[in-house]
């Protein structure tokens, strides 16, 4: 089984050229798509971005909350938080 790797954009699949081209494919060509053929492909190596934001806040300070902590970042004059 060959495989062809396809980007949605706006909403629709769009393969590059020489893809289109293997395939016989001319602009406004509608295909038929198995659904078990489709397989998301991994972005990135599959590591996750947010790690690298782990340790970029300070901890919290005593008695200190996430939504306390939050408001302070937002507003820190704020005399509610």
């Amino acid at each position: 089984m060959t495989t062809f790797r396809g980007t949605v954009k706006d909403g629709q699949l769009v393969f590059p050229a020489e893809v289109a081209e293997q395939l016989g494919l001319h602009e406004g060509d509608a295909v038929d798509v198995q659904q078990a053929a489709l397989t998301p492909a991994q972005s990135g190596g599959g590591e996750n971005p947010f790690l690298a934001w782990i340790g970029v806040l300070p901890l919290f300070e005593e008695g200190m909350d996430a939504v306390r902590f939050t408001r302070e970042l937002r507003d820190p004059d704020d005399e509610a938080s």
